[in-house]
């Protein structure tokens, strides 16, 4: 796998069910696939408040800005019927990887 040098993190609470949510994911894995930069994607739930989150890996920070002003970016809240009050968006920068190749 790619180094990521620039993470993503959207947590929060959702209407739908955890089933519903997966369904969503699961229909958008294409549309994921193909965005730029984009190394890998995490769709992880908290096991003790059951808060979700959608966890991104990018190559470069050029590639996550350019991710979050996307169409597909800004639809993600009303698709996956995010609960606004709930949402925190994270930013981070690599500076340590354990298993770089």
């Amino acid at each position: 796998m790619k180094t990521a040098e620039s993470l993503l993190c959207v947590r929060y609470s959702s209407i739908f069910s955890l089933e519903e949510l997966n369904e969503i994911c699961l229909s958008d894995l294409e549309n994921f696939r193909s965005v730029p930069g984009l190394i890998q994607k995490y769709f992880v739930t908290e096991e003790y408040t059951g808060a979700i989150s959608n966890i991104y890996l990018f190559e470069s920070k050029m590639t996550r800005a350019a991710f979050s002003v996307s169409d597909l970016a800004k639809d993600i809240p009303s698709r996956y019927r995010m609960i606004p009050d709930t949402i925190r968006v994270e930013y981070y920068d690599t500076l340590i990887v354990l298993n770089e190749e």
